[in-house]
């Protein structure tokens, strides 16, 4: 249903149950007239008669009371009813000025167009004396009915604009209920979460932006997959790149350098007593073993020993870091102290991942060695089971980052991290340190089957 018909059917569905509570309160309003008029016409007739009597030789008195009964419960509308003596005295009690419910100018403006003439009217009693009969108007009753009336009519129709305004809210907020859901959902799929489905409303409207929102999410989360399954193959092409590139560096040039070492050997016992020749095969020497010695570093770096295993075999993780820390602090960063804490449970972490964690600390580690002037950094590598997250953390206490953005730009280097963490999955996230330094957070999700199994058993 369109979301302009819902509405519509809703507020006539209100508008008619005020049209029927707007007849209910006419119709009781004009009972009450009704039973007013009659009363009235009941107290006229009784009048006339109490009149009939005056011309007798009843005793006055009961006239007289009967009169004041009429005119005090006000019986008697729009008039009031006195009884003069010959001399034009009142025998009847005046009239009480009633407490007036509206303004004075109010009263004379409603009873201004009311021609206030009295009416007497003479009667000779059978003994004699005479009665003269007076019929004083009274507006005051009608106005008062009047306001009355429109005061009721006011507080009808605020009682009911009231219950409209409620009837549109409350028809609103039903109406446009599935926008928090569709909010809810343009939130997780802002924050990533492609997963979850925004569910069906009834408001075709509502119904198909939020259809538009899960093929946006289908579509995100199809393309992430592949840029995921694209970054899996690069990277998995630089490893295998570097790893042709160390074993043609290991196999070629570490047999010559080899061979280079032994002929300057050689040459060092050949040139005993000769001093030129001496020297230069000993430096001829010694520039091998240096060269070969930076070779092994870098065979290091582009394959390091632990991480050489395929899918069917576990990979050496904690080894292949330590074996980073310690090659970084023998390169001349001696005076940066490196602590690498690593708990992975006894649970095998796959291959691209400890290939990827393995990179991200390396690329951490050369930017801290480079940038951030520190003095410590704390590496640690933790199973958090039961968030079912494999948890890398650099922290150092360097300069910090010029940037609080949790994730800022950067260059190659943060760039690499970022693709490998988005390869596995992963959330990164960069934290300041206090009272100064940097702390890099990526989280990767691991499989409940291989934690089941490791929990199982233990």
């Amino acid at each position: 249903m369109q979301l302009v018909t819902r509405l519509l059917l809703r507020l006539f569905a209100v508008g008619f149950f005020m049209l029927i509570l707007v007849t209910l309160f006419t119709l009781f309003a004009a009972r009450h007239d009704i039973a007013d008029e009659v009363r009235s016409s009941q107290s006229i007739g009784q009048l006339i008669t109490t009149l009939s009597e005056l011309q007798g030789s009843d005793a006055l008195n009961r006239q007289i009371a009967a009169i004041d009964a009429l005119n005090r419960g006000e019986r008697l509308r729009h008039f009031h009813v006195a009884l003069l003596d010959e001399s034009g005295r009142r025998l009847t009690q005046p009239a009480a000025e009633p407490p007036s419910v509206m303004p004075a100018m109010l009263n004379r403006f409603l009873a201004s167009d009311a021609t206030m003439s009295s009416y007497a009217l003479s009667l000779q009693r059978s003994d004699g004396r005479s009665v003269t009969l007076v019929l004083e108007p009274n507006p005051q009753s009608e106005s008062s009915e009047a306001l009355t009336g429109a005061l009721l009519q006011l507080a009808l129709f605020a009682v009911l604009g009231l219950l409209l305004i409620l009837a549109i809210a409350g028809t609103l907020r039903l109406a446009l209920a599935p926008l928090s859901g569709i909010l809810t959902g343009i939130a997780r799929i802002e924050a990533g979460d492609y997963a979850t489905r925004i569910a069906a409303s009834g408001t075709r409207e509502l119904n198909q932006i939020a259809q538009a929102l899960n093929h946006l999410a289908a579509a995100l989360t199809d393309q992430i997959a592949k840029q995921r399954e694209l970054l899996h193959r690069l990277q998995d092409v630089q490893e295998e790149e570097r790893r042709k590139l160390a074993h043609e560096l290991h196999d070629e040039f570490g047999q010559l350098l080899t061979a280079i070492q032994v002929d300057a050997s050689y040459l060092l016992k050949r040139s005993a007593g000769q001093s030129a020749l001496e020297a230069c095969a000993q430096a001829m020497y010694e520039n091998s073993s240096s060269i070969l010695s930076q070779l092994r570093g870098l065979l290091a770096q582009l394959r390091p020993y632990g991480l050489q295993g395929d899918e069917e075999h576990d990979i050496a993780l904690e080894q292949a870091l330590r074996d980073l820390v310690k090659q970084r602090q023998s390169r001349g960063a001696v005076e940066l102290e490196c602590r690498l804490n690593v708990n992975l449970d006894n649970i095998a972490i796959p291959q691209r991942l400890a290939v990827a964690i393995y990179r991200i600390a390396q690329e951490a580690l050369t930017n801290v060695m480079r940038h951030a002037e520190a003095s410590r950094v704390d590496i640690a590598v933790a199973v958090d089971a039961s968030a079912r997250a494999l948890r890398l953390t650099v922290a150092d206490d360097g300069k910090g980052m010029a940037t609080d953005d949790p994730q800022p730009a950067g260059g190659l280097g943060l760039i690499g991290i970022r693709e490998r963490v988005l390869a596995n999955q992963g959330q990164l996230q960069w934290h300041a340190v206090q009272p100064h330094g940097v702390l890099l957070e990526a989280v990767f999700p691991l499989d409940m089957a291989m934690i089941n199994e490791v929990a199982h058993v233990n």
